[in-house]
Formats: structure tokens, C-alpha cells, sequence
């Protein structure tokens, strides 16, 4: 599966934290980077070529880039031509499969759902994410789903749009810490296999950052065994769409790991919004350096602890 690297805060590099790669890898998928600054659009094609699905993560990168609009626009024609093509998003994610659909004013902001795990509210019974009688019961009565947003799809605004009826159900929404209404998920019900999570499903498998210097938890994560349980299964759900696409679709096969590497190959950084993230460099930079920064990515050149934050 392809995972969108954005900008890191400081630096020229581009990042992606590394519980996503875990997070997909515990599904049973490996995954290459997709560069948050890509514009040609042959090497984006090849690039759409290489994967069998599309993860669009968690961030704090509020403009849709060209990349990922052009990506998702090729997964939509693809699906409508009858090729089958996934999309998963989390949490940013999630906001950008809103608005590619909806637009970009459709999301409300102002939302107090900062470090928020919170029960599933409204879950329905029959939904592909939630079918299973483990997780729907972990859903509905634990705080096992971990909110970090402002912005937000209040459930009025779904109901007013018929664009976003037109490709999704919701299937959980929430109430933030004033009681304002949003939808925590959305699942298909049109041709478009395109499925959205509010809140982050790989927190809690894989991030256990805590303050530095201490014992305290930077995140209000639910590591229970019933909070992992959730984590996994959604990962497996995330990553059986891709294997459709392997199994229906052969116009995708990935052949080029030394133009489109794997993303546990690149150098890594600790600290504390996320355990470890990768180095991803930014497109602009040639074959050759891209090469070499990969071939000494074994982190001796990168401090063994540096604290970051980064939403």
C-alpha cells in the first residue's frame, strides 16, 4: 500500500510515522512511501501502478497537495472503469476523503477533541468494520478510539450534502468534549471502495510514547488487550482491500523497489507525539542521493533521542 509522507515541522525532509508502516504491516501489507510534493504526473502513475491500495494518514497538513488529489482522482477512475482500487483514511485522512468528495468548505472547525479516546457512538450493527461481535462490543463500551482533531464532519452537514450520501454511510460519530456532534466513520455504499476513520485506529498497537524523562503517557491511549484486538482488526479489514486489488485488479503489481522503496528501509527518528518516524526525501532530490540516503539509513548519522511534536 502506498502511505502519504508530508512535511515534517522543521526541515527539508518529508515524514511518515512509523505505526502506520507497523500498523499496516500487522494486516499483512508492506508499503512504499508517496511523496507529499510529487507533481509529474508520469511518475505518479507509476507510482499508482506500483501499489494495490492507498492509506492517507493522520497529519497536520490542512492543503490537499497535488499529489493526492491526482492519486485519488486516479483511484476514482479506476474504480468506475470496474477496476477495483482502495482508499483508507485516518484522522486527516479521513478529512481529505471528506472534502475531495464534499469539497474543501465542508469540514467545521473548532472542534475540542484533542487527545480524546472515546466509545464509538451510534455504531451500526451491520457495518463491515463493525460486524464482528468482539469489536462491535469493544467499540461501544471502551475508550479504545484516540481523537486528535479540530476539524470535524458534523452529522448535519453529511445529511445536507448529497454528494457525500452518494458515496458513504456513516456508521459511528462521536460528541467532543462540548457535545458537538461528528462522524467518526464512513464506510461505501456506492462503487467507490473508500473508507474513513476520524479517530486512529494504529495508536493503539503502536505508540507508547511518554514525556521525556518520565513514566507519563504523552497520549490518552488504550492499550488494553481489547484496545490492541481493535487495532489489528482493522488493520487486517484495511489490508484485505488491498489483497482485492491483487487478486482482481492486474493492471497493479509492484516491480520497481529501487525507484519506489520500501518505507521501513528509510532512516528513522524517536521521540515523543510518535515512537519513531521515517526520514522520507523530498521528490526533487536524483536517483543517486536518493540511493545513497537510503544506503546509509542505519541512523548512526541521526541523534539517538530527539523530541519532536508533531500533531
Amino acid at each position: 500500500m502506498g502511505i502519504l509522507a508530508q512535511p515534517m515541522a522543521q526541515g527539508d525532509n518529508l515524514y511518515i510515522a512509523a505505526s502506520y508502516v507497523k500498523w499496516l504491516e500487522a494486516g499483512g501489507a508492506r508499503s512504499i512511501a508517496i511523496q507529499d510534493d510529487l507533481t509529474d504526473d508520469a511518475e505518479l502513475d507509476e507510482l499508482f501502478q506500483q501499489i494495490h491500495g492507498l492509506f492517507i494518514p493522520g497529519g497536520a497538513t490542512d492543503e490537499m497537495s497535488y499529489a493526492i488529489q491526482y492519486l485519488l482522482n486516479k483511484a476514482v477512475e479506476s474504480n468506475q472503469a470496474g477496476h477495483y482500487f482502495p482508499v483508507w483514511g485516518t484522522c486527516m485522512g479521513f478529512e481529505y476523503l471528506v472534502r475531495f468528495i464534499g469539497g474543501d468548505d465542508i469540514l467545521q472547525a473548532g472542534y475540542q477533541a484533542e487527545n480524546k479516546s472515546l466509545p464509538l457512538e451510534g455504531v451500526v450493527r451491520t457495518s463491515y468494520l463493525y460486524s464482528d461481535d468482539d469489536i462491535y462490543q469493544t467499540v461501544i463500551s471502551r475508550n479504545t478510539t484516540l481523537n486528535n482533531h479540530h476539524l470535524g464532519l458534523h452529522p448535519a452537514t453529511y445529511w445536507s450534502s448529497p454528494s457525500l450520501q452518494s458515496v458513504w454511510e456513516i456508521t459511528s460519530m462521536n460528541h467532543d468534549e462540548t457535545g458537538r456532534p461528528f462522524v467518526s466513520t464512513l464506510e461505501p455504499i456506492s462503487d467507490l471502495p473508500f473508507y474513513g476513520v476520524q479517530y486512529h485506529p494504529e495508536k493503539n498497537a503502536f505508540e507508547y510514547a511518554t514525556y521525556p524523562h518520565t513514566t507519563l503517557p504523552y497520549e490518552a491511549i488504550d492499550h488494553s488487550p481489547e484496545g490492541v484486538a481493535l487495532s489489528t482488526a482493522l488493520a487486517r479489514v484495511a489490508v484485505h482491500l488491498a489483497r482485492t486489488t491483487f487478486e482482481r485488479n492486474d493492471r497493479h503489481a509492484y516491480t520497481d523497489p529501487d525507484r519506489f522503496p520500501y518505507t521501513y528501509t528509510y532512516p528513522q527518528q524517536v521521540g515523543t507525539a510518535f515512537e519513531q518516524i521515517h526520514i522520507i526525501p523530498k521528490s526533487g532530490q536524483s536517483e543517486v542521493t536518493r540511493k545513497s540516503y537510503l544506503r546509509n539509513g542505519d541512523m548512526t548519522h541521526i541523534p539517538r533521542r530527539t523530541y519532536y511534536h508533531i500533531d
